[in-house]
């Protein structure tokens, strides 16, 4: 049995963001059932959206190439690809394995990772500790999230809802460097909260419009799960800072998903992250699930916000529902 561990950490990250950008123009003829006081836009000034004709494998694949691109590796190196999509090409199967194929990747196996909008967290966490064994070295990591897709236009809380795929490699990396620990917790209770469902939408644009896949909330759940989310994720933040012997103040930059305008902004106080120690995007994308965090990572390097040796600290709310959270250490 093998008794070294390996530190494995991120190699390359990559992101797909639309091109077509749908502003709040485009619910200017819908007469929403609102709370009152209730603004459905707040926060939020606009979206991306993909081409409906674009099938979520095609834009799996191209942000899969790109990180391989920015990891310096070819595709034979990888020899195993989880894949989460929010939205598959088909109900069944899901995409991993012809994510696979489009790729080129032979000598990889396909996994489908999916806990929801926390999917991208819970590959890291995976594929962490299957490098640490040696079972697998080089891992790549894809989620997309073609959320508008899903979206219905009479639906005061699918506002926010925008498209995109993000994408990262996972690999061996230097003793003090990469994934350090993570906590999670689940809340089964919500599971009706958000859901997807076979129904007519709300808002009749069209004559005899007939029933599609549409996200689906149940109210008196969302409101449930909106009051305790601060304290849930504070909870699961804490308790991964323990588990990494860190404190919040030693922590460089901090991601998570962004369901709504005030939730990164509401878990990173909770915990005392100093706002210049975070980064969103929630005013130009929206909430876009699963990619949202490795999208931001990829601007976030961009922008210059981690350095090598910098703490990384990500968290997730997902359906179902679930928190977690990891921290890592960046660099290679």
């Amino acid at each position: 049995m093998r008794k070294t561990l390996y530190p494995a950490g991120i190699l390359g990250v990559s992101a797909v963001v639309p091109s077509q950008v749908r502003t709040n123009d485009y619910w200017q003829d819908v007469r929403f059932d609102l709370p009152p006081g209730k603004n459905p836009f707040q926060g939020i000034e606009e979206r991306r959206v993909f081409p409906e004709n674009l099938l979520p494998s095609d834009v799996e694949a191209e942000v899969g190439r790109r990180a391989l691109r920015n990891a310096n590796l070819s595709p034979d190196e990888i020899d195993l690809v989880m894949v989460q999509s929010m939205v598959p090409d088909e109900i069944l199967p899901e995409n991993a394995c012809l994510v696979q194929y489009k790729l080129g990747l032979k000598n990889a196996g396909a996994w489908t990772i999916d806990t929801c909008c926390s999917s991208f967290l819970t590959a890291i966490v995976t594929a962490a500790n299957l490098i640490a064994t040696g079972e697998y070295k080089k891992i790549l990591i894809i989620n997309s999230a073609l959320c508008s897709r899903h979206a219905d236009k009479g639906d005061y809380l699918s506002v926010v809802l925008g498209d995109a795929a993000g994408a990262i490699v996972m690999g061996v990396v230097a003793d003090d460097r990469g994934y350090l620990a993570s906590f999670c917790t689940s809340h089964g209770e919500y599971h009706q909260g958000f859901t997807v469902q076979f129904r007519q939408p709300r808002y009749q644009d069209v004559p005899e419009m007939k029933e599609r896949k549409l996200l689906t909330y149940n109210y008196d759940i969302t409101k449930m799960i909106g009051r305790s989310s601060i304290e849930d994720m504070k909870f699961v933040l804490n308790k991964v800072l323990a588990k990494a012997q860190l404190r919040p103040e030693q922590i460089n930059l901090f991601l998570s998903h962004q369901p709504c305008y005030w939730a990164h902004a509401a878990w990173r106080d909770s915990i005392g992250i100093k706002p210049e120690n975070s980064y969103q995007t929630f005013s130009k994308y929206g909430n876009i699930g699963s990619a949202t965090i490795p999208v931001n990572l990829f601007e976030a390097v961009n922008k210059g916000m981690l350095k090598d040796g910098d703490y990384l600290l990500m968290a997730s709310a997902g359906a179902g529902k679930n928190e977690i959270a990891v921290v890592l250490r960046w660099g290679k």
